[in-house]
């Protein structure tokens, strides 16, 4: 017998759709309960009002026997799909109908399907897996055993399963009577498995599964599954005998073996299918990752394609060093929800990503509340799985995915997740080699050469998809009077202190590049004017915050003030990358001249200085 749990959708369809979808969850919940309820009063009042015949005894060797085999078909269950699981059970429920009556039948089935239901309702609630409300939940198992049980009743005493269960043993059975026997099974078990399978339809279809999804994923392969062993339902029939359980014994191990083999070539079935889409997931993330030499687009690409291959996975964190590792690690995240990146320093060894850097080997938390590493904030986060990156002789990062739902990862995942992390960390080995061979070795910053390809790409890339970038153009005030007159040492102490400020603002997207002696070249995917603005305030504010000690004596500390320029593609209609830097440098220009220690916007009009507060404002609100 088959059953199914629609997986939640995950659309946004608007606030009528949600409200719908609920409403009618509602009514696929409530018509569950009133289900269970109605098949339980079938099965157990009915034939004390004369409806069904009443029971007849059957001894409890035979009730334990049939109890047992249908538990163990239960657990012998395999999936059709990722929501449908199936368990060929239903030619025991025939069967019995015809050996002990409907009665009698349908009462064993409805104790076994009610303590199986209890049972896996009880593993998934331990384990976490079953969020809904414990009414919800025990209507479902009383609709479980009550349908089922009402459903043997009904089917059976329509077509006489009483009158064959009140016949003479096998041995009095002629050609003829045996023939009867096989058109009682298929009548029953037609009626049974057509009206089972068309009210677990209609109680679907009200929990949101769609009618073309059921009936080619679960009802008629179900269906044609289940008919197959109903042969052996008339043999089960043909060969009970209240005396002799031998037969009937042997005859039900064949039965089991048989769902056995089923259950086994399913789960074979399922780890090929698995196994041929995990080397598809590794196939297009080793081309995907091949093709990106940029460390910020790389950081894109991992946590798209980690989320791609992992769809459990909410956020992915990638722990990594910056080129030549001077700057420590830093910890690139991406929120799979809000599609928002972020980055932020992080310690050595610290939190879940630092025991597995630590010990070099792969760890998963099925709850982070109750995990044996220091974590001081797990900001909702309750699931975490993540495995070290190798590089360079030794263990240099790591990749996690993480999860809202507990026990969101499984044992398969960590297998995928290992095979990405020697795609991922190949991949950031060399894109580090590239970023040493194009990065400025006093700042840290990317050279010249670097910003010039890169600001081309965004170009293409924002006519492509119609996103808006920003370049930002700085520029240290006053350098010459510093070198002069502390010479060219504290000269490049006051740079290198200035670009970690800027390494600090920057999100792992974002690119800087000494563009030429003291000036500083930023690109900012995704980023429209008035943002661009906002972070070169906060560029600006940090930059004048910042103190350097000299080393004369006494030793002197010098307070810096950068000037900023700033203009946006396609907002500046810049012809191209160059284009783009002569209005930034423009507006870098206009910085200086009007005082310094400012951003300035390139604007097409005189509008623009008037509503910068405005629109920054705006952007706060």
């Amino acid at each position: 017998m088959a059953s199914w749990q629609p997986a939640a959708s995950d659309g946004h369809f608007g606030a009528r759709c949600v409200t719908y979808a609920a409403v009618t969850r509602k009514v696929g919940h409530g018509f569950t309960i009133a289900l269970g309820l109605a098949g339980w009063f079938v099965v157990l009042v009915f034939p004390a009002l004369g409806i069904v015949p009443p029971p007849s005894h059957t001894p409890l060797l035979w009730t334990s026997l049939f109890v047992i085999v249908i538990l163990a078909a239960r657990a012998l269950a395999f999936r059709l799909t990722t929501d449908s699981v199936l368990s060929l059970d239903s030619a025991y429920y025939v069967a019995a109908a015809l050996c002990v009556g409907s009665v009698g039948a349908g009462r064993l089935v409805a104790v076994a399907l009610t303590l199986d239901a209890s049972v896996r309702l009880y593993l998934a609630r331990r384990r976490q897996l079953d969020d809904d409300h414990w009414a919800t939940s025990l209507g479902y198992v009383a609709y479980f055993g009550g349908m089922s049980g009402a459903l043997v009743v009904i089917t059976g005493a329509l077509f006489g399963a009483d009158h064959v269960a009140s016949s003479p043993s096998v041995f009095s059975v002629d050609r003829t009577d045996a023939l009867d026997v096989a058109l009682h099974v298929v009548a029953i078990a037609t009626l049974f498995l057509v009206t089972h399978y068309t009210i677990q339809g209609v109680r679907l279809r009200l929990l949101g599964a769609s009618w073309r999804t059921y009936l080619y994923d679960l009802a008629l392969p179900g269906i044609i599954a289940e008919a197959s062993l109903m042969p052996i339902g008339v043999v089960l029939v043909l060969l009970y005998d209240p005396n002799q359980p031998l037969g009937f014994l042997l005859l039900s191990l064949t039965y089991l073996l048989i769902n056995l083999v089923f259950s086994r070539l399913s789960r074979t079935r399922r780890q090929l299918e698995a196994r041929v889409h995990d080397l598809e997931i590794l196939n297009a993330t080793a081309r995907r990752l091949s093709a990106s030499l940029q460390l910020e687009e790389l950081v894109e690409a991992v946590a798209r394609e980690t989320c791609r291959a992992i769809p459990e996975a909410e956020a992915v964190a990638l722990v990594h060093r910056r080129a030549g590792g001077e700057s420590g690690f830093v910890l690139d995240g991406f929120d799979g929800r809000t599609e928002r990146f972020f980055r932020q320093p992080m310690q050595e060894g610290q939190g879940a990503a630092g025991w597995v850097m630590a010990r070099g080997m792969a760890r998963r938390f099925d709850d982070l509340a109750s995990a044996d590493v220091d974590i001081h904030d797990t900001q909702g986060i309750r699931s975490w799985l993540g495995v070290p990156l190798f590089m360079y002789g030794g263990c240099e990062g790591v990749i996690a995915v993480q999860s809202t739902r507990a026990a969101a990862f499984r044992a398969d995942h960590q297998r995928l997740l290992e095979s990405l992390g020697l795609q991922i960390a190949a991949a950031l080995q060399n894109a580090h080699l590239y970023e040493l061979a194009m990065v400025d070795g006093l700042t840290g910053l990317f050279m010249r050469r670097y910003f010039d390809a890169r600001i081309e790409e965004e170009i293409e890339r924002s006519k492509r998809y119609g996103t808006p970038f920003s370049v930002i153009m700085m520029d240290v005030d006053d350098f010459k009077k510093l070198n002069d007159e502390h010479g060219h040492l504290i000269g490049d102490r006051v740079l290198r202190s200035i670009a970690n400020v800027v390494k600090a603002q920057m999100r792992g997207v974002d690119t800087a590049a000494r563009y030429g002696g003291e000036e500083i070249a930023l690109i900012l995917p995704r980023t429209d004017m008035v943002s661009a603005y906002n972070v070169g305030e906060r560029i600006r504010a940090a930059i004048a915050e910042t103190r350097v000690t000299t080393d004369s004596d006494p030793p002197r500390v010098l307070s810096v003030t950068s000037s900023f320029g700033i203009a946006s593609y396609p907002e500046t209609k810049a012809k191209n990358g160059e284009d783009l830097v002569r209005k930034a440098d423009r507006a870098l220009y206009r910085a200086k001249k009007t005082g310094k220690n400012r951003v300035e916007l390139f604007w097409s009009d005189d509008s623009g200085p008037a509503r910068i507060p405005e629109l920054a404002q705006e952007d706060v609100g």
